[in-house]
């Protein structure tokens, strides 16, 4: 989405910045509310959205944004311009069904009505707080209607800006001193050791601190599965599925940019997101491989220390900042990752070093089967690795992020981080009890 925007948008010389601030508004606040929006426009409306013209239904979306969410355009102006759009296409009967919608809408939208929360639990949340009813059910089952409800509306919400310390130039607080001379409010955060949240940061592209290497934009929880993988200067890694290479930098810092990571990505335009980064920040033991990491890897067994699976997932803890996911994420796409990611730790299992190698599985989703699923089925698989606390290699304060069983799981709600999952499991040739 942030790419597809960005070629249409940020570079665009002909839009001022205020322009742009505007586009940008509308373009994520429609995918952000797009359940609401779509509730109320179809109780306006004799045909339901599913059915209307995809070019109709995005100009009705963006006006009853527009009347909704946004105090400073007036609700006659926002109804206007959508009428201007849709006579564009040429269609006058579309230019009417617009106007007559939106401006029932502008008319009467206090007096919306949702389903019954007591009655109708899912289907109000989904409708209310703008999530797929499939999405929300399952979070119903999974953690009770008052957490899907706190963690929906933190999923509408604009995320914060993290960032990671380049560790291999400064120290966090002496960025943090300097983000102050440049007038840049910064925080430490409060579980990442090396992290900083930033108020009313500057333009990244152009932000002084950022494009020459002093930091990287990463969110908390990410910065953290680096830390359950714990490696040391001199080892050998492999990093599957590294693009952009967020972690894989993370990686390199922790060992001071000694030692070998391999990281592997089937996407060479990806890779080349990862090389951009390594040299940015200046880290220069990093090789890049173009690998389906599904199929055999060229590697021999256990010529690798460690490895990281950061899988390919339904990246459902990163809603707050691709709201396009809610939309574009089925649900039967999970079962179809899930295999992808069982296949993926399979091979990746047979090159972990046979004595204390350690094998760290990641995602950025909240679905029971891409998570903890896919580790009971690998440890069943391989009766080699057992599975780790993940407690002993975080800093002090992360107590509460790792879960009886010993995985890493953060919640936007909870934490105010991403979403995401880890697990740490360590070979050995000799037989080991799991962790209780």
């Amino acid at each position: 989405m942030d790419p597809l925007f960005d070629a249409g948008v940020v570079k665009d010389p002909l839009l001022t910045e205020l322009d742009k601030a505007f586009v940008r508004e509308i373009v994520y606040g429609v995918l952000r509310w797009r359940g609401r929006l779509d509730w109320i426009i179809a109780s306006y409306s004799r045909i339901k959205p599913s059915r209307m013209e995809r070019a109709i239904l995005t100009i009705l979306r963006m006006g009853a944004y527009q009347i909704l969410f946004m105090d400073r355009v007036p609700a006659a102006a926002a109804v206007d311009e959508s009428v201007k759009l849709a006579k564009g296409m040429r269609k006058k009967e579309a230019a009417a069904f617009v106007n007559g919608i939106l401006r029932g809408i502008a008319e009467e939208r206090k007096e919306i009505t949702y389903p019954d929360l007591q009655t109708n639990p899912s289907e109000y949340i989904a409708a209310l707080h703008s999530h797929p009813l499939w999405m929300v059910r399952r979070w119903v089952d999974q953690i009770g209607r008052e957490e899907t409800i706190a963690l929906c509306e933190t999923n509408n919400q604009f995320p914060p800006l993290t960032v990671r310390v380049n560790t291999l130039k400064e120290s966090r607080e002496q960025i943090i001193q300097q983000l102050h001379d440049e007038g840049i409010e910064a925080s430490p955060t409060p579980f990442s050791p090396i992290g900083l949240c930033i108020k009313n940061p500057p333009s990244l592209a152009s932000w002084g601190l950022l494009q020459q290497g002093w930091l990287q934009v990463q969110d908390e929880a990410a910065q953290l599965v680096s830390l359950v993988l714990a490696p040391k200067p001199g080892e050998r890694l492999l990093d599957l599925c590294a693009a952009p290479g967020g972690k894989t930098t993370h990686l390199a810092q922790l060992m001071e940019d000694q030692g070998e990571i391999i990281a592997v990505d089937v996407s060479h335009t990806k890779l080349q997101l990862v090389q951009e980064n390594c040299r940015r920040l200046g880290i220069s033991m990093v090789r890049t491989k173009a690998l389906d990491a599904t199929k055999p890897l060229p590697f021999p067994a256990g010529s690798f220390d460690g490895c990281l699976v950061d899988a390919p997932c339904a990246g459902l803890g990163t809603l707050r900042r691709h709201p396009e996911g809610k939309w574009r994420i089925k649900e039967a796409d999970i079962l179809r990752l899930q295999v992808m990611q069982n296949q993926i730790l399979r091979q990746a299992a047979p090159l972990i070093k046979k004595e204390g190698g350690i094998l760290v599985y990641s995602t950025c989703t909240l679905t029971q089967e891409e998570n903890e699923g896919v580790i009971s089925a690998f440890l069943t698989e391989h009766k080699e690795f057992h599975l780790e606390d993940a407690t002993s290699l975080l800093p002090a304060g992360c107590e509460g992020l790792v879960d009886i069983e010993g995985y890493l799981r953060t919640f936007p709600h909870r934490h105010n981080t991403d979403g995401f999952f880890a697990a740490r499991m360590s070979r050995s040739v000799a037989q080991r009890h799991p962790i209780i």
